[in-house]
């Protein structure tokens, strides 16, 4: 697939896989980061980071196929055009109502646009494996152009059953998941209920 002309540089980091990833990348032009051992997601995107030379950086996962020049550029172009800090990609479902459940749950997803000033606002503790889908959704909440999505057809995502068989599968599976489901606690949750106790005792030192 040829690049969109919005793309100025490509990237793979080659987070210590075993298949070839980074001769494929190679043969394709890429630039490779090396990573000499499975560091996970965070860890990856921060290496990816430091690498690019540019303000906007679009997030892509490896095991996602079928995304087209158009595609990508509608993900890109939403930032690049000052829009919005973030702006996410998601798979579309061939079920109306999956879709529809998508804008009810939190958005975690590999395709995404960023700004550089957006990642370096996350605080560096939430820049923990999965934990970094969510730490973004929420920096990017307290910038004034904030995040959008839109669905994107024609994309299929390797699950991680079929990837690592159904026992580790699985098991990656309820890790992403429990990641997933401790920051959104910490900064949803237990974050609110902080900022209004700050709030209330704010308030009552006014009185």
């Amino acid at each position: 697939m040829p690049s969109p002309p919005d793309i100025l540089e490509v990237i793979v980091v080659d987070d210590g896989s075993t298949d070839g990833t980074a001769s494929a990348a190679e043969r394709a032009s890429a630039r490779i980061v090396p990573l000499d051992y499975n560091h996970g997601k965070a860890q990856a995107l921060e290496a990816g980071v430091r690498a690019a030379r540019h303000d906007i950086i679009l997030f892509m996962d490896a095991d996602v196929t079928g995304q087209t020049t158009e595609s990508l550029s509608r993900i890109m172009r939403p930032v690049i055009d000052g829009r919005f800090e973030m702006y996410v990609g998601l798979r579309a479902r061939k079920t109306i109502w999956l879709n529809r459940l998508l804008r009810l749950f939190p958005i975690i997803g590999g395709e995404r646009a960023v700004t550089r000033r957006l990642w370096d606002a996350v605080p560096c503790k939430h820049r923990k494996r999965f934990q970094i889908e969510i730490a973004l959704n929420n920096t990017a909440k307290q910038f004034e152009r904030g995040m959008g999505f839109e669905l994107v057809t024609g994309t299929v995502h390797r699950v991680k059953e079929r990837k690592y068989g159904i026992a580790l599968g699985l098991l990656r599976r309820i890790r992403m998941m429990a990641d997933i489901l401790a920051i959104s606690i910490r900064l949803y949750i237990l974050g609110t209920i902080a900022r209004s106790a700050a709030s209330l005792v704010k308030g009552a030192k006014g009185i």
